[in-house]
């Protein structure tokens, strides 16, 4: 009861939660050391694993992006274009974990979807149920067919078939794919992304400056110091002495140690440091943004983050990530309060301004469950998608004929990958999740 109430409540995260419990039994004399730790014997976790790296070289190589540009390349209807993405992913998903099909596709729905005006959230709810219809169709398809297998052969019967499941799970897909194109444009919300919540918001985030004492700008009124024509910065209120004027006139007189609150777009803020006689009132991300190649990015906190339940002030946010969080969207609306207080939670999106690699440098971290550039890049395929198509053919031919068996297949596949220089052993090795595994 214990563990399902911290699954329940996401105090810990799944991993945590279950060995937890596993250990307390095993203190308690209930199992014994064997049987704590007969799970991983069982061929399931190490195939499931395998099939993570199989993934991760997907998405490296951009090895879907084809498939998902010839499908969502011309402006169909909702109905249409959720059929021409459900089919595909469904028939993806029956040969890969669904997980990390629907984590590669969504940055390029909603880059596809934003570029023509319709709301993303149309198309992810429909992609994720496809992807979840997929894993009924094959053996390989999900994580449970597996461990179900597994379970076959560790109780002394027969493994199950690649197809076996194949003449009762595709009926169920096709019968589950038409109720989805059928229902989810009448069903499906409307819903604003961080991205575009970013693009359209004014204001977008807040900054506070001070007025020199002293200074050019001391003395002063709002108009007479530039402070009413910025492009795309407004000056929303200043305090003195702990006294707030929120309807600030042109004719306000500005004195020193004044705090100015200006609120505008990430992109125009720097229009801030080219005004003699103010200084920034605490450290922001005013540098990043004005560097060079900087590039936006959404990213989204997972439910086993280290950064659930601490503020960015705390984790030390823009030393350790060398980005800086300049929004943080939480249900869909752009959290008020100061950045740097606000407790962090799973399901979290921040607006982050850094360099342009920064998302290869943390997106195979347990920090961030997704990453992805506000400004829509596409993703670059690689050559080497092709080998990474021919070994996911192969370990499904493999798999399928009973040349090998699902575990001895899938761990070829992924050395493969990793002899060929697809991935990295590191990449490999950070592409697996823990909390599925365990």
């Amino acid at each position: 009861v214990i563990t399902i109430v911290l699954l329940v409540r996401d105090m810990f995260p799944p991993s945590v939660a279950v060995t937890g419990a596993m250990v307390t039994a095993l203190t308690a004399g209930i199992i014994t050391p064997a049987e704590a730790l007969a799970g991983f014997s069982n061929p399931a976790p190490v195939t499931i694993a395998a099939l993570y790296v199989l993934a991760k070289a997907a998405d490296k190589t951009g090895a879907l992006t084809p498939l998902v540009e010839s499908l969502l390349g011309r402006n169909h209807s909702a109905r249409m274009t959720t059929a021409r993405l459900a089919v595909p992913t469904t028939f993806a998903s029956a040969f890969l974990n669904n997980t990390p099909i629907v984590a590669m596709l969504i940055p390029q729905v909603e880059t596809w979807a934003e570029g023509r005006g319709r709301s993303p959230s149309e198309y992810l709810i429909p992609l994720s149920y496809a992807a979840v219809l997929g894993g009924v169709v094959t053996l390989m398809g999900t994580a449970t067919n597996i461990v179900v297998s597994g379970l076959l052969e560790t109780a002394g019967m027969a493994p199950m078939g690649f197809f076996e499941i194949t003449r009762i799970g595709l009926p169920v897909a096709i019968i589950g794919l038409a109720l989805i194109v059928a229902l989810s444009p009448t069903l499906m919300p409307i819903r604003r992304s961080a991205s575009q919540a970013s693009r359209q918001e004014i204001p977008e985030f807040t900054i506070e400056m001070i007025v020199e004492s002293g200074g050019q700008l001391d003395g002063m009124t709002v108009e007479g110091a530039g402070l009413r024509n910025l492009d795309g910065v407004f000056l929303i209120e200043v305090e003195r002495v702990g006294e707030t004027t929120a309807a600030v006139g042109p004719d306000h007189v500005l004195h020193g140690n004044d705090r100015l609150r200006f609120a505008g777009r990430v992109d125009n803020i720097v229009d801030l440091r080219d005004l003699i006689g103010l200084t920034l009132a605490e450290q922001t991300h005013v540098d990043l943004v004005d560097t060079p190649g900087a590039v936006h990015y959404q990213a989204v906190i997972g439910a086993g983050s280290p950064l659930s339940g601490q503020t960015l002030k705390e984790i030390g946010f823009r030393r350790r990530y060398q980005a800086a969080v300049v929004a943080i969207h939480r249900a869909g609306h752009r959290m008020e309060a100061k950045l740097g207080d606000i407790d962090l939670r799973a399901g979290d999106t921040l607006l982050v301004v850094s360099d342009p690699d920064w998302k290869q440098r943390w997106s195979d971290r347990q920090e961030f469950l997704l990453i992805t550039p506000l400004t829509g890049a596409p993703r670059i395929r690689s050559r080497r998608a092709v080998v990474v198509a021919a070994v996911a053919v192969g370990i499904v031919a493999a798999a399928a004929t009973g040349l090998l068996p699902m575990v001895t297949a899938a761990l070829l596949g992924a050395a493969a990958l990793v002899i060929f220089g697809i991935v990295s052993p590191g990449e490999a090795r950070s592409s697996v999740n823990l909390d599925v595994i365990i």
